[in-house]
């Protein structure tokens, strides 16, 4: 296991020049400290929220294959790149299909997450799948937790989505955000929600049966520190969710530069599926199973095409139609349960 001393020394080798634009370039990978890298994809842009002008380049690790922003914003120029991020934006839910089915979700969530008996979550389940539902897609929806009322944090929990979507089915939720608006609009709103620049470490030592970070951990500075940090806040035998664009993606593959995952520059770092099963064994977890999502490709592969240039489309799609099955190393999306030991 890492201890705090080491990461932050290795945290604090990780950039070593801060330039005039408020640019921090970093020299070797976020993932596992190896400085043998290469440039991967060069020229990404902003073209997704538009909120900075640069033009930014991603390194990949010889040694794990993990992605890193070689030049990433600080100080103001990182905040002003999430003025429109959306995580700004109001929480919204899909709408349900029908009745009968919406009634079968409601039966299977109340008694996977709510403490209703276990029969009538299989029940629910048996008749989903007549319809063509896979339960595990509503699992992932709630991010595998246990049961209520489990006490659960969502660590960069942005408008507080995930935490409205338990709230009803009873557990004892709590978010951590960094953004002052964010924290301020969810405190507004009766959301228990912790700024993460005045946590103690010490009062929150075992604190959580669940912990969610999602699509959290590619944006900050130190990803090794705040897995280990998660660790220590989970009791023993608990788990934490996590799930982070994949740097092996096949996306990536297709789509260069206009691949939705980048989202320079606010994405600093992407691990690959080792860079993370070792970042996590390193913290600490064990028990560490991958999911894939069902829908996941589809969606981020629309939204990359949808930003090509017009006279690319035709031979993209004829790569998308192309492209290998969906494994668990190139998957969109590295979505993984890992589990704090018991002892």
């Amino acid at each position: 296991m890492r201890d705090h001393k080491h990461v932050g020394q290795l945290a604090g080798s990780l950039s070593s020049e801060l330039k005039d634009d408020c640019l921090e370039v970093v020299r070797a990978c976020l993932f596992c400290s190896s400085d043998r890298s290469k440039i991967e994809v060069n020229d990404v842009e902003d073209i997704y929220f538009l909120a900075d002008p640069g033009k930014f380049c991603f390194r990949r690790c010889n040694d794990c294959s993990s992605l890193w922003l070689e030049s990433r914003p600080s100080g103001q120029r990182l905040l002003d790149a999430y003025t429109k991020y959306y995580t700004h934006s109001s929480s919204s839910e899909a709408a349900k299909p029908n009745q009968l089915k919406s009634t079968l979700r409601d039966a299977y969530l109340k008694s996977k997450f709510g403490g209703s008996p276990e029969i009538f979550s299989k029940a629910a389940s048996s008749v989903l799948s007549v319809f063509g539902r896979d339960h595990l897609g509503l699992d992932h929806h709630f991010r595998f937790a246990p049961k209520a009322p489990a006490q659960v944090l969502d660590y960069g929990c942005g408008n507080g989505d995930y935490l409205r979507r338990l709230h009803p089915h009873g557990y004892d939720l709590t978010g951590v955000e960094y953004d002052p608006h964010l924290i301020q609009d969810l405190a507004s709103r009766n959301i228990s929600v912790a700024d993460i620049r005045t946590i103690d470490d010490r009062d929150w030592a075992q604190s959580f049966d669940h912990i969610s970070i999602s699509h959290v951990i590619e944006h900050v500075p130190d990803p090794l520190i705040v897995l280990q940090r998660l660790y220590d806040w989970l009791r023993p035998g608990k788990t934490l969710f996590i799930e982070v664009p994949n740097a092996d993606a096949t996306g990536l593959e297709i789509f260069g530069r206009y691949w939705r995952g980048l989202e320079a520059p606010r994405h600093f770092a992407l691990p690959s599926r080792r860079g993370l099963v070792n970042a996590l064994f390193e913290a600490g977890f064990l028990e560490v199973k991958q999911y894939i999502s069902r829908t996941a490709r589809r969606g981020i592969w629309d939204l990359s095409l949808d930003k090509c240039p017009a006279e690319d489309t035709s031979q993209l799609k004829s790569a998308m139609i192309a492209a290998p099955p969906e494994t668990e190393d190139n998957t969109e999306f590295l979505t993984f349960v890992a589990r704090r030991p018991f002892t």
